[in-house]
């Protein structure tokens, strides 16, 4: 009789618990970018610095990094080749839109606030995206445990965002977020299908910030057109950490790009989501804005995230992937 030994579970919980930390950096942007927008005087001239300044981080470790600079070279040859589709290419959009959202909403309902409404978007994102061919490990079909999972993590944003807008926040502040997080549960896969054909996450991180460059250049010139002014960058000694936000993106995007293989799109979602409600949680209560509200209700949904991650760990018959899983993609 042959005996089949049980896979470890080490490396599923390192890479998750490398994607809470990813999402910890995502609820310290949110704040970053909020801020900034107040500064700057606009959230699109956020968006633009942020991403500015995350390309130049990148593009400094492009020049310093033969294999980057190499792996870049590669992704060219593959696009021209058509091998790796175009609008891959494009998923940095969906970023651009998250650093808007968060620059636009956090100063109106805090960042634990956004956080319940992005995350919410990520995790119907991320359900939808795996029933594709998208992800490089292929479909997941979703089991009972993934799907009562989801749930219970919908119940606890809705139970924890709904005093917020019983306070007053407008309909339209959650939906924006809500948007952007399902867009990026998207965005996640096509980084992960560049990361592999290319061997690289820097490149796939660089991929994001110059197409996520494209969305705030061009608003912020029809914005300046349009007589809305620039009102300066940050000169205040206690403001300087408000340009860390690009930073920040790309300490999000290449962590997750490589533990969304090991994890698949939605259960990144999951990690992510709790790691962005602890650091939300963290900032409302210890570096709290006017905006911000932490309550027992707060704390309660963040506790039933944590009960909906683990049932979505729970090995269901019918979550299996796809016999193509990784099958190549054409336009």
């Amino acid at each position: 009789m042959i005996t089949r030994s049980t896979p470890s579970p080490l490396p599923l919980l390192s890479a998750g618990l490398v994607t809470i930390v990813a999402g910890a950096s995502m609820s310290l942007q949110g704040r970053a970018n909020g801020v900034l927008g107040l500064v700057l005087g606009h959230a699109v001239y956020a968006a633009l610095v942020s991403f500015a300044t995350g390309l130049l981080l990148l593009v400094a470790v492009l020049i310093c990094s033969p294999r980057s600079r190499t792996a870049t070279m590669l992704l060219i040859r593959l696009v021209r080749g058509r091998v790796l589709p175009w609008w891959m290419l494009l998923g940095g959009l969906s970023g651009a839109l998250v650093v808007i959202a968060q620059a636009t909403t956090v100063p109106l309902m805090g960042v634990a606030m956004f956080t319940m409404a992005f995350v919410s978007g990520q995790v119907v994102g991320g359900m939808g995206v795996d029933a594709t061919r998208l992800p490089p490990g292929g479909r997941q079909r979703p089991s009972a445990f993934r799907i009562l999972g989801v749930l219970v993590v919908i119940a606890a944003l809705v139970l924890s965002s709904g005093e917020r807008l019983d306070l007053g926040v407008p309909l339209w502040a959650p939906l924006l977020p809500f948007v952007s997080g399902m867009l990026t549960a998207v965005q996640q896969a096509f980084n992960d299908r560049i990361r592999l054909a290319t061997g690289s996450a820097v490149v796939a991180t660089t991929v994001n910030f110059v197409s996520g460059l494209i969305l705030p250049i061009a608003i912020t010139g029809a914005l300046l057109a349009a007589g809305v002014t620039w009102d300066g960058f940050p000169t205040a000694v206690g403001q300087w950490w408000t340009l860390l936000g690009g930073t920040l993106g790309v300490v999000f995007i290449a962590l997750t790009a490589r533990t969304v293989r090991r994890l698949g799109v939605l259960r990144l979602s999951l990690f992510s989501l709790f790691g962005n409600l602890a650091g939300a949680l963290a900032l409302d209560v210890w570096l709290p804005m006017s905006s911000s509200l932490v309550s027992g209700t707060t704390a309660a949904g963040a506790a039933l995230v944590l009960v909906g991650i683990g049932l979505t760990l729970i090995p269901g018959g019918g979550s299996g992937r796809s016999p193509s899983a990784g099958g190549p993609l054409r336009p």
